[in-house]
């Protein structure tokens, strides 16, 4: 007999997982009920039309590709950047509330104009009425001004628009 403790058995290395954890017991399953997020009607910001949209894909498309386009034939450029404009139009809220931190983040996303069965028009979100704090959101008109020239959408100045329901 040696004098050397005995290798531990595998039963001692790793607890049980009954006496295991913070409670000492397992965790009971509980089903919380939440009330869901409300939705906007109604949004305050910039309308991106087709050609402003299409402005981005193309950039969006050549910041990733370089100059690919260029020797492609026109149809399937065509293609490829209303794929890449469904790809920007996730991408362009992140990048325009990176540029403008002082901008409020109540919807990182571009929501659809109502009255349309395919979207034609977007509105960049600055506020929303699906809450207080979005009706409320605080601007500052330097950051509006800002926005509106990197979004590139010339003279128009932000509104209220009414947005499709179904965005959600």
């Amino acid at each position: 007999m040696s004098d050397a403790p005995a290798p531990p058995r595998s039963a001692d290395a790793v607890p049980s997982g009954r006496s295991y954890g913070p409670l000492g017991r397992p965790y009971e399953y509980k089903h919380v009920e939440a009330p869901p997020r409300p939705g906007p009607k109604t949004a305050y910001g910039f309308v991106l039309g087709p050609k402003c949209r299409m402005r981005w894909a193309r950039w969006y498309h050549e910041m990733a590709n370089g100059d690919e386009l260029s020797t492609l034939p026109p149809d399937e450029v065509e293609h490829i950047l209303d794929s890449a404009e469904m790809a920007s139009r996730d991408m362009l809220p992140g990048l325009i509330y990176s540029e403008f931190p002082n901008l409020p983040r109540l919807r990182n996303r571009l929501l659809p104009v109502k009255g349309e069965i395919v979207p034609e028009f977007f509105v960049f979100v600055l506020r929303d009425d699906a809450t207080w704090q979005g009706m409320n959101a605080p601007l500052r008109p330097e950051d509006v001004e800002a926005v509106r020239r990197r979004l590139g959408v010339g003279k128009q100045e932000p509104n209220w628009y009414r947005i499709d329901g179904n965005a959600w």
